[in-house]
């Protein structure tokens, strides 16, 4: 599904009369997320969103019951997105390598999964305990789907857990400290990647073919 489409499914949530305005649900909830990634919850304010729409507060209310309603639609798409992309990654991957690619793939694609996203979501976390609870389910979701896939290929536990954290958590951190190289330099390292994250060799043909089909579908953008 599209960012567009599943924003729109989100918004759309709980609407059960035809808006009266001409602007809907998904204009205000594509702004707030507009604003939330760029600047934090704290700048996702009703009269803020009313100004950048051109339109007053009480358009908003034929939408939203509240600000938490809205907020609560932010939340919901980004669970819905960048969980998803995580545990769909693994999920039904045939083999190591495939799935080792998918997940790769998931990790520098934005339409796939939205580190901003992901990063604004923590950073709210470290003022808000119901946020942090929220951050860990979630965490704690995308683990058990990379535990789950290294277990299907014969890892034992707590082999399988621990891998699923060194994926996940270095990912994680490269986002969080902004790296910046190409992708074709990150992708130079995919057969050292694969060794440290699986412990096994990886077929340079496999290697090859997964470079070529990633430069040609995305070019050599920064990761």
């Amino acid at each position: 599904m599209s960012d567009a489409s599943l924003l729109e499914e989100i918004a759309n949530r709980g609407v059960t009369s035809p808006d009266r305005k001409q602007l809907q649900r998904i204009d205000w909830l594509l702004k707030a997320l507009e604003i939330f990634v760029a600047e934090g919850i704290d700048a996702v304010r009703i009269t803020r969103l009313a100004q950048d729409l051109g339109v007053t507060r009480g358009s908003f209310y034929w939408h939203f019951q509240n600000r938490e309603d809205l907020i609560d639609a932010l939340v919901s798409y980004w669970k819905d997105k960048n969980t998803s992309a995580i545990t769909e990654s693994v999920t039904n991957a045939a083999s190591l390598a495939e799935g080792i690619f998918r997940f790769f793939e998931t990790c520098i694609d934005a339409a796939l999964f939205d580190p901003r996203l992901d990063l604004a979501l923590r950073e709210w976390a470290r003022r808000s305990s119901r946020v942090r609870k929220l951050i860990d389910i979630e965490d704690e979701a995308r683990l058990e789907s990379l535990r789950n896939f290294f277990t299907r290929f014969g890892y034992p536990m707590p082999q399988a857990l621990i891998r699923a954290r060194v994926l996940y958590y270095s990912q994680i951190g490269f986002y969080a400290l902004e790296v910046q190289e190409s992708l074709a330099t990150r992708l130079s390292y995919t057969e050292a990647y694969f060794e440290c994250f699986t412990g096994q060799q990886l077929n340079p043909a496999d290697a090859e073919n997964f470079h070529t089909y990633i430069l040609d579908t995305y070019g050599d953008k920064l990761a």
